[in-house]
């Protein structure tokens, strides 16, 4: 037969708390911030570099024929900005030839997610109806807020068609 925990522990002990609710709340707050403060996450960034594409947006809104590489930097902390060199390589005849490198590139963090920073305006001029394959890549530092840097980099993958070709003007050898 079950013994009946009652029996053995008054039921006084049950139904008193010794501290009130109140206090035993407002110490977990306490710690939560505590230890929230004190045991920060660890700063991690990645960056993202999407595939070089032919944009349908600088034609509508400047009438140009470009090539346009889109790269965001993502923290799981706040960042100051960060700052990338970024390229845009072609195939051609089997060797893979830099057609577009602006060189060192910062942004600031967005406002509305400070953990992000984002490359919307690289691009190189192209001839529409030429097919090339492209791949973009990139690499840099983000600038944590508050202090230190972590080094990124990404590419888009593997080389993609796009229907516009980067001419020789824009072009120079891979290092």
């Amino acid at each position: 037969m079950p013994i009946k925990l009652s029996k053995i522990i008054p039921k006084a002990l049950f139904t008193t708390p010794k501290i009130p609710s109140v206090a035993v709340v407002g110490l977990m707050v306490v710690e939560y911030v505590i230890l929230s403060n004190v045991i920060a996450p660890e700063p991690k960034c990645t960056l993202n570099v999407e595939r070089p594409h032919y944009s349908t947006y600088l034609k509508e809104t400047r009438n140009i024929d470009a090539i346009k590489l889109n790269i965001t930097s993502e923290c799981n902390v706040p960042q100051d900005y960060t700052e990338v060199e970024s390229s845009i390589r072609k195939l051609e005849n089997g060797q893979q030839v830099v057609v577009y490198a602006p060189g060192l590139e910062r942004r600031e963090s967005s406002k509305s997610d400070p953990k992000k920073a984002e490359f919307r305006d690289l691009f190189a001029l192209c001839r529409l109806g030429k097919s090339m394959s492209y791949v973009g890549s990139a690499r840099g530092l983000v600038y944590l807020k508050g202090g230190g840097t972590i080094p990124v980099k990404d590419d888009s993958g593997i080389f993609r068609a796009a229907n516009c070709g980067i001419g020789a003007q824009w072009e120079c050898e891979l290092l």
